[in-house]
């Protein structure tokens, strides 16, 4: 089963806020689970016939005793791996949220890239055979484009050393060449790379993924390493 298909991810305490954060799972292809209670989420966890090994939960009280809440839901199930959502705390908060055995975090401001990045983080068992390919982390980078007609813009929608997937109304078609220029903390990077799949109005091949492209770089050693460098800036964002 791929990560992102019927995959239930636990809601426990978000109140009102479960509804819409609801949608935006179902339209990333989870399953949305709500809870408001830990007793609550005990027993979905206990009944839902596929085992749950991911869970959001918000951070609007500050977690002052996390760990309580997290060893009961792990008693249930022994693999999962909670996501804590909210205003980014200070320190203190956050040692006590690492104490408590939470390592992902998704602050606010946040996208359903970000949303979906850090429920395949969550997700990712080695255990269970999974392989794992190169780290593709989101972003709000906008890139400038130059291909064979002219130059554009598009979103950077997710960025790996090994490819990015481009968020555009005007994408080209596989085998297309072209040349990104991403706007990093330590000036623009040009890249070279070639189209290896589109996602068009009437052939949507990732019906969850924007109107885009996703590239393969043809980059070099040096420009793998400054890839490699912010992506793992990025990822470390995601981390308590």
């Amino acid at each position: 089963m791929s990560p992102t298909r019927k995959q239930p991810v636990l809601l426990l305490g978000f109140g009102d806020a479960a509804e819409p954060l609801s949608g935006r799972l179902v339209l990333l292809g989870f399953r949305p689970l709500r809870a408001d209670t830990p007793d609550e989420a005990i027993g979905l966890l206990e009944n839902c016939p596929v085992p749950v090994r991911a869970a959001l939960l918000p951070d609007h009280h500050g977690f002052q005793r996390p760990g309580s809440v997290i060893d009961a839901l792990r008693k249930t199930s022994t693999a999962l791996e909670v996501v804590v959502m909210g205003e980014a705390p200070a320190e203190p908060a956050r040692v006590r949220l690492r104490e408590a055995g939470i390592r992902l975090c998704l602050w606010e401001p946040s996208d359903d890239s970000a949303l979906r990045f850090v429920l395949n983080q969550a997700l990712y068992d080695p255990t269970r055979g999974q392989e794992r390919g190169e780290l593709r982390v989101p972003t709000g980078l906008i890139a400038r484009i130059t291909t064979g007609t002219g130059k554009r813009v598009a979103v950077v929608y997710n960025l790996s050393a090994g490819g990015a997937y481009l968020e555009t109304h005007r994408p080209l078609m596989p085998g297309g060449r072209l040349t990104v220029e991403l706007p990093l903390e330590g000036g623009d990077l040009s890249v070279k790379g070639r189209v290896v799949s589109a996602n068009v109005v009437g052939n949507l091949q990732r019906p969850n993924l924007p109107l885009g492209m996703g590239v393969s770089w043809e980059a070099d050693e040096a420009t793998r390493s400054q890839l490699d460098d912010y992506v793992e800036r990025r990822a470390a964002e995601f981390r308590v």
